[in-house]
């Protein structure tokens, strides 16, 4: 089988490259920059070029694509024209999800690491699940892995509404809240109900796992049930307190050094305590959420506790990428108002003078969370917002501007907070303003990152 995937780079694209390449695939694929991720997948079989041209494309192969691919794309209209078999990324996910015991992870925020933990977790018991991710393990190579069993674990998007494709033994909702409106008119009712069409596609006799502390996944947790005695569903759920998993009845959850414990709980019995390494609080609710998939997987109950307590974290989720100065540097993929309050959280836990670098990712998402945003920064005591990080394509009902967002959030806040299109300006303000002891935290999907790699290495950005 050869598979070619246009714009093999990104996160999921490069998990799906991977996992195709341990099953003995042919797979080539392009992109436009070279990045770490492609060393890796040269160094596992794949062909790669830079860049993307008709030359490219083998004619024999299955072409594969992402909804960040424009349609007038080179490779993609090559493939066509000869007639080639061409397919969006979430029907080839579809297809594994679809023919094994598929897990698929869903949600407004935290399915990329409980999707990981949950894959990893599986690893360490010696099920040999084949994993999809939208992140790189920390000691894995990218964010995809064949396994030898059935299992396969997914990270499902709800984005554009291709999670739909997907019919999985197991369904697990974290939260919902509003996001990619764009793509559902702008109507947060249609997003809604996308997810509750997703959970409904659980197989027959299959699991739907379900985070009730968020008030929307509560609403569909009472819609969805009303199919249970047609399609035989079981509902598992998952949150703070009163649910099948939980943090056990009288444990509190603790934070040290940023890092969460506490003592889990699965249907009513304690079964040990959870001492995560990854930094944040919110980690707990992932953590919890993967402990009930892996419970109903048949793991065992110190399996798990030991495996979400050794679990390494994703690479971009309050990633360290040094310290300058005495001052630590991070870098988080944050790009919704709720994951940006709790990395500023997390930072702040660890009780030093956190500093934001916030680039907003999408004109749309900007334009339907504005003022979401505006209150996203409270747990930063110095916040430096860029230039809107853009795909080609992202287009939103009004225009929309970073300078007049850092103008609000300064309102809003009461921090300072400037507005720095240029990526050496924002160094030069950084170490003009750095001090022994400070958190700096970059924020956002685009290329920001950038800014704390060369912040962390001590020399300016040339």
């Amino acid at each position: 089988m050869k598979i070619h995937f246009i714009g093999i780079g990104g996160t999921g694209m490069s998990a799906l490259a991977s996992v195709y390449l341990g099953r003995g695939a042919e797979v080539s694929g392009s992109d436009l920059r070279e990045k770490p991720v492609l060393g890796a997948l040269r160094a596992a079989g794949a062909r790669i070029f830079i860049g993307h041209a008709e030359a490219h494309v083998p004619p024999e192969a299955t072409v594969v694509y992402s909804s960040d691919v424009p349609p007038d794309n080179v490779e993609l209209a090559a493939a066509r024209r000869r007639g080639q078999p061409v397919v969006h990324r979430s029907d080839l996910l579809a297809h594994l999800l679809n023919a094994g015991y598929g897990i698929a992870v869903a949600g407004s925020h935290g399915k990329t690491t409980t999707t990981a933990m949950i894959a990893y977790v599986l690893e360490r018991a010696d099920r040999s699940p084949t994993a999809v991710i939208g992140g790189e393990v920390v000691g894995w190579e990218s964010g995809g892995r064949a396994g030898q069993s059935s299992i396969v674990v997914a990270e499902a998007d709800e984005s554009d509404g291709s999670f739909l494709r997907y019919h999985p033994a197991m369904t697990v909702i974290t939260n919902i809240e509003p996001d990619h409106l764009e793509n559902f008119d702008g109507d947060f009712e249609a997003l809604k109900r996308a997810f509750l069409r997703f959970a409904k596609n659980t197989r027959l006799g299959g699991t739907v796992v379900l985070g009730v502390d968020d008030p929307e996944v509560l609403s569909l947790y009472e819609a969805v049930k009303k199919r249970k005695k047609r399609r035989r569903l079981r509902f598992v759920t998952f949150g703070a307190h009163w649910a099948d998993v939980t943090v056990a009845e009288g444990a509190e959850v603790r934070l040290e050094d940023g890092r969460a414990s506490f003592g889990l709980e699965l249907f009513g019995e304690p079964v040990g305590e959870v001492r995560l390494q990854v930094i944040g609080a919110h980690h707990v609710m992932n953590a919890l959420a993967a402990a009930a998939a892996l419970r109903v997987l048949g793991v065992p109950a110190s399996a798990i506790v030991e495996g979400l307590s050794a679990f390494p974290g994703v690479k971009r989720r309050f990633e360290r990428l040094g310290e300058v100065d005495g001052a630590l540097v991070v870098d988080d993929y944050a790009v919704h108002p709720t994951e940006i309050r709790a990395t500023l959280a997390a930072a702040r836990a660890l009780r030093r003078r956190v500093i934001a670098v916030f680039q907003p990712h999408r004109k749309a998402r900007v334009y339907y969370l504005w003022q979401e945003f505006v209150r996203a920064f409270d747990d930063a005591d110095l916040i430096y917002v860029t230039d809107v990080y853009a795909p080609k394509g992202d287009r939103a009902p009004e225009a929309v501007s970073a300078e007049a967002l850092a103008g609000e959030i300064a309102r809003e806040s009461g921090r300072p907070t400037f507005y720095l299109p240029d990526r050496s300006a924002i160094l030069a303000a950084l170490r003009a303003a750095l001090r022994p002891g400070d958190v700096v935290v970059t924020l956002g999907a685009g290329d920001v990152r950038a800014v704390g790699e060369a912040l962390a290495r001590g020399r300016r950005e040339g």
